[in-house]
């Protein structure tokens, strides 16, 4: 009788004897299963072969549904070999549509000597709920007539349910990139974006603002809008781009408001320069919805108002801006400073006012040197944080004003607290009226790369974020742009960047607090 070891991996080692076959399993962690996705990874397994020449048959894959919390709302699940999504070279060996929570595969796959790969992914159904669970182990594997079968049967941590919001090539678009998202006074959900026609690089491009709504949490969201077209300034700016919006709900009067950049030419981060006119640096323009972000007003110019001719470019720090307690509307904001000097150009995060309702906006000063992408929340003594990519990488810069941007100051987890690959983050205040004041913030939680999305929470005025309260729900490698909202009255919403794409997925308050 020959010998077979078999190494069945859940995070642990299980070995049993059996034949000259070796299995190793490794479930796929802290990535969601997408609907409008076809291929979505949930776990993974070799099996190395050694010894005869003719190495065997892969006849069955038992697989257990148990502790789905909705399996009626998966379509198919497929056996699949090569290489992972998106790559274009992997292959189908067997598919089924479940009928119960005992599933088996039946690839019958002749298996050459040496080490085979295989995948399980599942396809959702267009209406699964985003609140469900998928948990999937393998029963037991059966080559050649015998069967492999891990002892004892590990539990699996179960993943997530989200949604493909904005796919590459949906709508004759390129990619999708830069999220933005609120709630709006009457409990819709707002995701913009910007619109990359042509590639997935940043401006100057062919670019427009986009909106989804959802009318439910994020469960299904409307066919897409255009908010913001630079082809509404003229024609001879069809070919210009407005992107890396900011949307922000006016709570006094439900008004909603869109921030963005319009690059005419070749006026982007790296090429607007000193000057007041779009051919000479980049525009901030702005516009509003009074009817729940179905339309849009004309865009509007706020250069001439709060640029400095000097600077290189000013405009908004994409995401999210708020209303505070007193009426005052605050994006978050940054500029390009002055050619010469000790700032030789440097970019300063910064923060955007208006006292009267969006009539007229005020820019504050530069919170520190070298700081760009940031956002702003309302802390209970009425002063502003504001939380700021920092070029130098590493953490998160995070000032506090008192006087709307004219002094700052360095808050004590300023560059320490929250790390950071240089990446736009997102930072969101919530009065809950269960959990009290919530303080959410969401970035790629790594110092190296931008992957580990992870949201993490603080009760304390953002003074800490406590591990017990970290949450990551991808952990694959994106462009790593986030942004928070509720999402009804009990889950965070969050949307998200993948490779040129964008993500949607509500988290349960009641998975974090007990």
């Amino acid at each position: 009788m020959n010998l077979i070891r078999i190494l069945f991996l859940w995070g642990l080692s299980v070995t049993s004897i059996l034949a000259e076959v070796s299995l190793v399993v490794s479930p796929v962690e802290d990535a969601p299963v997408l609907r409008h996705k076809p291929l979505n990874p949930v776990l993974s397994f070799t099996l190395g072969t050694s010894g005869p020449a003719r190495a065997g048959t892969l006849e069955s894959v038992e697989l257990t549904l148990s502790g789905t919390t909705h399996p009626e709302d998966i379509a198919t699940i497929s056996l699949m070999s090569g290489e992972v999504p998106p790559a274009t070279t992997s292959v189908t060996h067997d598919q089924v549509q479940p009928t119960s929570t005992l599933i088996t595969l039946q690839p019958m796959s002749a298996l050459p000597t040496g080490v085979s790969s295989f995948w399980i992914s599942i396809t959702l159904k267009d209406a699964a709920n985003l609140d469900g669970l998928i948990s999937i182990a393998i029963r037991r594997v059966r080559v050649s007539g015998q069967e492999l079968t891990p002892r004892p049967l590990q539990s699996v941590k179960p993943l997530r349910i989200g949604v493909a919001l904005r796919q590459r090539g949906e709508d004759n678009s390129n990619s999708y990139r830069i999220p933005g998202l609120v709630q709006t006074t009457a409990g819709t959900l707002l995701a913009s974006y910007d619109i990359r026609y042509e590639h997935c690089r940043d401006l100057p491009a062919r670019i427009a603002v986009g909106i989804s709504r959802s009318t439910n949490g994020g469960q299904t969201w409307e066919p897409m809008r255009i908010a913001m077209n630079p082809g509404s300034l003229g024609a001879k700016h069809q070919a210009d781009g407005i992107g890396d919006a900011a949307l922000l709900v006016d709570v006094k009067t439900g008004r909603i408001w869109l921030a963005a950049l319009w690059s005419h030419g070749d006026r982007g981060w790296e090429t607007s320069r000193p000057g007041m006119t779009p051919e000479e640096t980049g525009q901030l323009l702005l516009t509003y919805s009074d009817d729940d972000g179905r339309t849009w007003a004309p865009l509007r110019n706020l250069t001439p108002m709060v640029k400095d001719p000097a600077w290189r470019l000013c405009f908004n720090g994409p995401g999210a801006g708020i209303s505070m307690q007193d009426g005052t509307l605050v994006f978050p904001a940054m500029f390009r400073s002055a050619d010469g000097g000790e700032t030789q150009g440097k970019p300063f995060s910064t923060i955007l006012w208006s006292k009267d309702q969006g009539a007229t906006w005020t820019i504050g000063s530069g919170a520190k040197i070298d700081t760009t992408e940031a956002q702003v929340v309302e802390l209970d003594d009425g002063s502003l944080m504001l939380n700021c990519r920092d070029n130098r990488g590493g953490s998160r810069t995070v000032m506090i004003t008192r006087d709307l941007g004219k002094t700052w100051s360095p808050h004590p987890t300023d560059r320490g607290a929250l790390p950071e690959p240089v990446c736009m983050a997102s930072l969101l205040r919530w009065d809950h009226p269960r959990y009290g004041t919530l303080f959410a913030f969401s970035n790629p939680a790594s110092t190296t790369a931008r992957d580990q999305m992870t949201i993490k929470f603080s009760r304390d005025q953002a003074q800490t974020w406590p591990e017990q309260w970290h949450l990551r729900y991808d952990s694959r490698r994106g462009a790593g742009y986030s942004c928070l909202a509720p999402a009804g009255p009990d889950h965070l919403g969050v949307v998200y960047e993948g490779q040129c794409e964008l993500y949607f997925m509500r988290i349960p308050l009641a998975d974090r607090f007990r």
